[in-house]
């Protein structure tokens, strides 16, 4: 299924479909760029999306568009400007560009609070006057067992008759299976977190026990490493508090072990741009109608009922 990657960052969606056929990602971040260019082929296209030509979205022939824009308009910690945030701006043109160009799949993630902005009622206005039929859905990882907690909104608009989308749960690794057992203080100390900042912020930790079979960890935030506080969680380790290493965390979302991390980022940079990835398990099952043979299953199913 041809596929346009939009608002790309490290390349979530093509490690969670690898099915896809993405002929074109795109973002404005140079190092989201250079990390998605370790580990896939697709071109990437570094350049603002609210400048991007309607014409030139037109020509790639996209059936698919997946878009992950900006979550500061909506999300409870930013300043919920909603339409009026210049991050909103590149969507809103993007929104518009759907209704022109009607690609036959449209799909949206974002922050929990996305579905009662001023923005998603003009996307399903705009959308469902084009003849698209959409539907929302709110999904954590956690249910179906997933061990990291981030909810989202998930957004599927399609011309055609809307897809079977359901999320089975399945036997899953336990938190601790995804954490490295070689790190230790002595090794990498910049993981701890110092003890004046244990003392200051120690009942508002998410403190996760890595022994406990049923542990999970929190959502990780793009400010992981420099907000202590309802940025992510810390493990209990050593007679202290850690930071889960980058390798940790892309774990958690669910990046396999053969994803390449840069060698040239530093951590806070790697968990920023993490903090902006997507929860691969999720992505999985939600597109797992767009699999070969579960479209030409679905449009089958479609014909039959037209």
């Amino acid at each position: 299924m041809k596929t346009l990657e939009l608002y790309a960052g490290i390349g979530g969606l093509a490690a969670a479909c690898p099915w896809l056929d993405i002929v074109h990602a795109v973002d404005i971040n140079a190092d989201s760029r250079d990390w998605y260019q370790l580990n896939f082929e697709a071109p990437y296209v570094l350049r603002e999306l609210q400048s991007l030509p309607m014409q030139w979205l037109e020509r790639q022939h996209a059936e698919l568009w997946w878009m992950s824009p900006p979550c500061t308009p909506y999300t409870r910690r930013g300043n919920q400007n909603d339409l009026r945030d210049p991050r909103a701006q590149s969507f809103l043109h993007l929104i518009d560009c759907v209704q022109q160009i009607q690609p036959p799949c449209v799909v949206v993630e974002n922050v929990v609070g996305f579905d009662i902005s001023q923005t998603y009622s003009q996307m399903k206005m705009k959308w469902e006057r084009s003849g698209y039929q959409i539907e929302t859905l709110t999904v954590c990882p956690t249910a179906f067992g997933w061990p990291n907690r981030r909810p989202r909104i998930y957004v599927v608009a399609t011309r055609s008759i809307l897809p079977s989308i359901q999320f089975t749960r399945s036997p899953t690794l336990p938190l601790h299976a995804h954490l490295d057992s070689c790190i230790t203080r002595l090794d990498m100390p910049d993981l701890w977190l110092d003890d004046h900042i244990v003392s200051r912020y120690l009942h508002s930790l998410h403190r996760v026990d890595p022994s406990e079979p049923t542990a999970i960890a929190s959502c990780f935030a793009s400010s992981y490493g420099k907000v202590v506080n309802r940025a992510g969680s810390y493990l209990i380790a050593e007679g202290g508090y850690r930071r889960f290493s980058p390798r940790e965390v892309a774990n958690l979302l669910g990046f396999s072990s053969n994803f390449n991390l840069p060698e040239n980022l530093k951590y806070n940079r790697m968990w920023q741009l993490l903090g902006n990835s997507l929860s691969l398990p999720v992505i999985e099952q939600l597109l797992h109608f767009t699999r070969p043979a579960e479209m030409k299953a679905h449009l089958s199913r479609g014909n039959t009922a037209s």
